[in-house]
């Protein structure tokens, strides 16, 4: 006869807060990561979580610390984690901006009627006028893509859009 498999996932374990300062630990993404060293921690489970503190961090200062102690550095360690989760968030937008940017020209090239590598043009006249209004924010200006080949795909993109868009139009 066989056996049934056991999944821990299913067996709704919860964080207890408690372990954040216990063990330098918090929840990332719905997984518990270790605050030190980064790493992830397969399960919800104080033995699981127990284990890894002190198998990876035994001879740390961290262990020999008070609970107060402790308790600074979670704070100290959390912040310098969502700082690096912002800067990644960043980059994120920063490039969400720039592939929308894109479009846009690439849209208003095919509207006038435009040559394809009009948007080469158009970011080295964007660039110019940055460095004069906004020469700080130059960077964010050099990432929008407008070669030949990337408006030509802008506008195919646009085309599939508009396209699907009418075949659900209602009649």
């Amino acid at each position: 006869m066989a056996t049934k498999k056991r999944k821990v996932d299913s067996e709704c374990r919860a964080f207890n807060d408690e372990w954040t300062w216990k063990y330098f630990l918090t929840v990332v993404k719905d997984k518990p990561v270790c605050l030190i060293c980064n790493e992830a921690v397969a399960v919800f489970k104080e033995y699981n979580i127990s284990r890894h503190f002190t198998s990876k961090h035994k001879n740390s200062n961290y262990e020999g610390m008070s609970e107060y102690e402790r308790k600074q550095n979670v704070e100290s360690l959390c912040k310098k984690l969502s700082g690096r989760q912002n800067f990644f968030k960043k980059v994120n937008t920063i490039q969400e901006a720039a592939t929308h940017a894109s479009y846009i020209v690439a849209y208003n090239i095919v509207k006038n009627n435009k040559a394809l590598s009009d948007g080469e043009f158009v970011k080295q006249c964007m660039l110019q006028v940055c460095d004069v209004l906004c020469p700080d924010k130059k960077n964010y200006f050099q990432t929008v893509s407008l070669s030949r080949k990337t408006v030509t795909s802008r506008i195919e993109d646009i085309d599939k859009n508009l396209t699907s868009q009418f075949k659900d139009w209602p009649v």
